[in-house]
């Protein structure tokens, strides 16, 4: 009898983000999945237990691809936040169904948006840097943050739907504009004691 041929858990997740990618989430399901990798479902249910487990680990590696993107444009970028957003933007052009994971589901349910921003990894230095080149205060930074955000998240919700044609200066005057108006804004606020 020819030995069992273990498939790995590293290799069914490989294959689960590969579909996601392709065709969304809604997509991964065990049958499928498990003719993708060669095997029957016995191995994804091992090493998942469900395929609830199984797409809670395929969110955290969407989740570490986009990290690493983000972190890789905030050191390589000359426009610094401005360069972030727009990076953000390009993952939801580039990475259409994995952005959708991550960003059009139901995981921000029934939260304030100045309750969501501030618990990601790395907001707090985005925070900070935003007080330090601004000069705001970090209440009002943290507007500025999640204003500009929902702004980013707007254009790059469009195209991740394919509703947007934007073109990459486009993106980045709108943004600039946003950025700068809601500064200005909230400055005046703070002068003002509004």
């Amino acid at each position: 009898m020819p030995p069992k041929i273990k498939i790995t858990k590293e290799e069914i997740l490989d294959v689960s983000i590969r579909m996601v990618r392709e065709k969304g989430i809604e997509s991964l399901n065990a049958r499928d999945l498990a003719k993708e990798v060669g095997c029957s479902v016995h191995p994804i249910f091992r090493n998942f237990y469900s395929m609830d487990g199984l797409k809670a680990a395929v969110y955290k590696m969407a989740e570490g691809i986009y990290n690493q993107r983000m972190i890789s444009a905030n050191e390589h970028s000359e426009d610094g936040f401005l360069g972030m957003g727009l990076e953000y933007i390009n993952f939801a052009k580039n990475e259409k169904n994995l952005f959708k994971l991550l960003f059009m589901t139901d995981a921000f349910k029934e939260q304030s948006i100045m309750d969501i921003v501030g618990t990601t990894e790395g907001d707090e230095e985005v925070i900070e840097m935003l007080c330090q080149r601004t000069g705001l205060s970090a209440k009002a930074a943290k507007e500025l943050y999640a204003g500009i955000w929902i702004t980013t998240h707007g254009i790059a919700a469009m195209f991740a739907t394919n509703n947007c044609r934007f073109s990459d200066e486009e993106n980045k005057r709108l943004l600039n504009n946003s950025f700068m108006g809601l500064i200005l804004k909230l400055k005046n606020e703070e002068e003002h004691n509004i």
